[in-house]
């Protein structure tokens, strides 16, 4: 029981530390000195697909927006639906041990938003000691000097080694967009709303000798040299320095950096993202993407070239929409691209007029170039599958980006997509949450104008999964970020998910094996997703957990749950199903 109480104390100490370092702010407007427009509450949705810069799938990675979180699956993607945001402003965080923190900052649409994250592992570049200078340099010409005086995440002084994490993003990399944090989206010293023009960004992360996150010290700085794109031709003699704030979800103004030769200089007295940027006015343009029937094409990328500067592009939602932050005052060419670099639209637009929102005329894109995909997704018993999702990526295209997720309504599904060949190769996979069963990749010949891959049943099971139904409410299944671990020396099991929506945890110290064990709090405990959608646990009543195998490390525990119970709201039912793999 003391192991289990100290394991419980434990467990949410770490789940509170958590959510305070990585959750994104909720309430980003609650900064008074900032003047943007983040518009009224919105429920939106939202699916991704999250690489590590070697375009590889980066799985079980936790996802955050708002208060709701999920989990990649073993493809990198997150589904992420009725998420609490605003209007004009959605912050999406992923975290995973190894890596940079993943943030994207968008202007949400009412359709299912698409969200690219490139991660950026945490690989140190050098390793110095407190109490000297040291400058830490890349090969492009890129280093910090530091003093020697640093600090750990409690403001006590650290002395020791600190391993230094350096990276440098140039504006002319193929995967800025996805690689940079939030948006182009900052609160000028003022708090005006202003666009970014970037001239360059650098990530830096301090570890201490047993892997403590450090910065430096108060009252101290360090001197910053960012090479200058060589793609860039005219830069200004002095810029503005402008730090993310990961907590708000956008830069801020801190601080300037002169030109000297093919550098940016200067001083910084924090570290995780800075920019040099120049600040231009912004405004909100919203684009809708059809085909020539009026039916909304997803999926499509979109860039805005302004006159001086790198483009910048956004993707179509479910229902054609697109919306993001722009440059005002300014011209703007816009082009349609497909997948294989070819410009299908290029138009010259703007220039708007600043802290406005903009719409477009409606951009109907020649029906040669799209393909209509239908289909019915079915359980292995071949009835219509109600609760999920196919993915579609399409072979052959040169971007790690070439995937995306659509959902099934009652079986079936149907969406346009560009082709770049009247005739092109795709995958396709279909996933039912309801039975915890995939149908594996499919590959296709899709035909313009429409090609129907027919009917696709679920019939291969995921890897582990929880599943479980309290009273008359919502199914909940998990498929991804599982933990589980058995002591036979100590009796105990502990079988726990993220604490997102929906949550599961089981534990108990009275395991000795197979059989049936009824929920006692102060031995077996279950916490979970209530129909409210929160955090709940059981206190009392009948609930029997049938522990039917346990197997090795690697193996299967394999568990159902059913009985009545008692809460904070009262008596409930509750059944489940637990099949997952024993990580220890």
């Amino acid at each position: 029981m003391k192991k289990l109480i100290l394991f419980l104390t434990i467990f949410l100490l770490t789940i509170i530390s958590c959510n305070r370092d990585n959750s994104p702010d909720p309430n980003p407007n609650n900064d008074p000195a900032f003047s943007f427009n983040f518009g009224n509450s919105a429920s939106r949705s939202f699916s991704g697909l999250i690489l590590d810069t070697g375009g590889n799938p980066i799985t079980n990675a936790t996802v955050t927006i708002g208060t709701s979180a999920t989990q990649t699956n073993s493809k990198g993607m997150f589904m992420l639906k009725n998420a609490s945001v605003q209007e004009n402003f959605a912050y999406i965080k992923v975290t995973k041990s190894g890596f940079a923190d993943g943030t994207r900052t968008l202007v949400p649409t009412t359709g299912l938003n698409r969200v690219d994250i490139m991660m950026i592992p945490l690989i140190p570049v050098a390793t110095i000691a407190s109490g000297s200078t040291n400058t830490v340099s890349l090969p492009n010409g890129t280093q910090i000097k530091f003093d020697g005086a640093f600090q750990d995440a409690n403001g006590a002084a650290y002395s020791g080694n600190v391993q230094v994490s350096l990276y440098h993003l140039k504006p002319s990399d193929n995967y800025f967009s996805e690689l940079m944090p939030g948006s182009l989206l900052a609160s000028a010293s003022n708090g005006d709303p202003k666009y970014l023009e970037s001239y360059g960004m650098i990530n830096v992360d301090l570890k201490g000798s047993s892997g403590q996150k450090l910065n430096i010290a108060n009252g101290h700085t360090a001197e910053v040299s960012m090479a200058i794109d060589p793609a860039q031709t005219t830069v200004p003699n002095t810029i503005p320095l402008w730090y993310f704030d990961e907590a708000k979800g956008y830069w801020k103004e801190e601080g300037s950096a002169t030109k000297v030769g093919n550098k940016y200089v200067g001083n910084v007295a924090h570290f995780s993202w800075w920019n040099c940027d120049y600040p231009q006015n912004q405004c909100i343009l919203k684009v809708k993407i059809q085909n020539s029937s009026g039916q909304p094409v997803s999926s499509v990328r979109v860039d805005l070239i302004p006159s001086s500067g790198f483009g910048r592009s956004g993707i179509s939602d479910t229902n054609g929409d697109i919306s993001g932050i722009i440059p005002a005052g300014q011209t703007l060419t816009m082009k349609v691209i497909n997948e294989c670099g070819n410009v299908l639209i290029s138009n010259v637009i703007g220039p708007f007029v600043t802290n406005s929102v903009n719409n477009l005329p409606i951009i109907t894109i020649p029906s040669t170039n799209i393909l209509t995909i239908t289909g019915t997704l079915k359980d292995c018993s071949n009835s219509n599958v109600t609760d999920g999702i196919v993915y579609l990526k399409k072979l052959g295209s040169a971007s790690f980006f070439s995937v995306a997720s659509y959902p099934v309504t009652n079986g079936s599904f149907t969406f346009n997509t560009l082709l770049c060949t009247n005739s092109q190769q795709f995958q396709l996979e279909g996933t039912d949450f309801g039975s915890m069963q995939v149908s594996g990749s499919i590959t296709f010949i899709g035909t313009a104008p429409s090609t129907n891959v027919g009917i696709i049943n679920t019939c291969t099971s995921t890897n582990e999964f929880i599943t479980y139904q309290v009273d008359n409410g919502p199914v909940r299944n998990i498929i991804t970020g599982i933990t589980a671990s058995y002591n036979a020396a100590s009796n105990s099991m502990v079988i726990m998910t993220p604490q997102a929506n929906p949550y599961f945890l089981f534990e108990s110290g009275q395991i000795t094996g197979v059989g049936n064990y009824t929920c006692n709090p102060n031995q077996t405990l279950i916490q979970y997703t209530n129909n409210s959608g929160n955090i709940s646990g059981i206190t009392s009543g009948t609930t029997v957990v049938a522990i039917n195998q346990i197997g090795n490390v690697g193996g299967y525990i394999d568990a159902t749950v059913n009985g009545t119970f008692t809460d904070t709201s009262g008596s409930h039912t509750i059944t489940g199903t637990i099949h997952v793999i024993r990580d220890n």
